[in-house]
């Protein structure tokens, strides 16, 4: 009986076959595995279908773009989890990623939460397996989700103004006359909004 053939091997056999049948047994592995850690993030049945299909079609038609000597499995997860917040950013569309970087999560106002991410894992990546992988950005996701539902249950006269900053990316001056208070008021309310959000979140 023969052996199993592990990720490696098989993503080494699609990236220098590229046949309809390497593709299809490297597909038959890690779609469970993939599965499994879309709903993880998504918990949403139609949306994991939908990023899954989006995963492994970029698998057949992104491959040029994989890194033999890093695992394939890094690479696909990768790829899970930015179509997996692509679908976020679809669905909350009045949510910005700028609200991550007020807590500490590594992303500027220049690139995106993928590019950073991108970033943050290229030197480390080929040390990681698909545990570590998964384990990682399923950190970076409960604490995103976690910052909107903290700011989401504050008071009013710190959610509303705090939600005009982080996520409006509002000018101090615009949200005084908005809201009608002093521009002090303002950089009070942030301040200790951001207090109570940075509390909640420890």
């Amino acid at each position: 009986m023969s052996k199993e053939k592990s990720y490696k091997q098989l993503g080494l056999e699609f990236y220098n076959n590229r046949t309809e049948k390497s593709y299809k047994a490297l597909y038959d592995k890690v779609r469970p595995g993939l599965k499994s850690y879309v709903w993880k993030i998504l918990k949403d049945n139609e949306a994991v279908e939908d990023v899954l299909a989006n995963t492994l079609l970029k698998l057949w038609t992104k491959i040029d773009q994989y890194k033999p000597e890093y695992q394939i499995t890094t690479w696909l997860y990768r790829i899970a989890f930015n179509e997996s917040l692509g679908y976020i950013r679809e669905r909350n569309k009045k949510y910005s990623l700028s609200a991550m970087e007020e807590f500490g999560m590594e992303v500027t106002s220049n690139n995106s939460l993928n590019e950073n991410l991108a970033m943050l894992l290229e030197d480390a990546e080929n040390m990681m397996t698909e545990s570590d992988y998964w384990e990682e950005e399923n950190e970076l996701m409960d604490r995103y989700n976690t910052a909107l539902r903290c700011i989401s249950n504050l008071k009013p006269m710190y959610r509303d103004i705090l939600e005009d900053r982080l996520i409006g990316k509002m000018k101090y001056e615009d949200i005084a006359d908005k809201h009608n208070v002093p521009l002090q008021t303002v950089k009070n309310r942030i301040r200790r909004g951001k207090s109570l959000v940075v509390d909640a979140m420890s």
